[in-house]
């Protein structure tokens, strides 16, 4: 059974990155656009007869998108057990704010996942109960 990356993200281009990066360290990405959707792909983690459908490592969710409950999102998957990490625009502190309040361990901007994604996955594999509490990144 292969770990598996949960993406909740609309724009294809970030979509593709994101499939992309993670597939050169052995993950799979279920890429979903809206809650429902990335509630049914939690709840399908569950198991049946004790043995897990697939094991979800990680949620990666756009905090971004208009129209999508996206703070909803990462407590799920904090309901889960999963480490998330949330991305989007670095000058939406408010956003920032509201993905830790939820339960995100790293909030990073757009240009941040875009250049750093396979480190920040590996260190949320590797150490998923660390949280970002800053309000800025290095990189924008």
């Amino acid at each position: 059974m292969s770990r598996s990356v949960l993406a909740l993200e609309r724009d294809l281009f970030f979509a593709v990155k994101i499939r992309d990066t993670l597939r050169h360290l052995a993950l799979e990405t279920i890429v979903v656009r809206d809650l429902a959707a990335f509630s049914r792909a939690l709840s399908g983690n569950s198991s049946i007869s004790g043995q897990p459908r697939e094991q979800l490592a990680l949620a990666i969710v756009n905090i971004s998108t208009p129209g999508v409950a996206w703070d909803e999102a990462i407590r799920q998957a904090r309901q889960y057990g999963l480490p998330v990490l949330a991305f989007g625009p670095h000058v939406d502190v408010e956003a920032r704010a509201r993905a830790l309040e939820a339960g995100a361990q790293r909030v990073v901007s757009n240009a941040k996942l875009s250049s750093s994604l396979t480190s920040l996955v590996q260190d949320l594999l590797t150490s998923p109960e660390r949280v970002d509490l800053t309000t800025g990144d290095e990189e924008h």
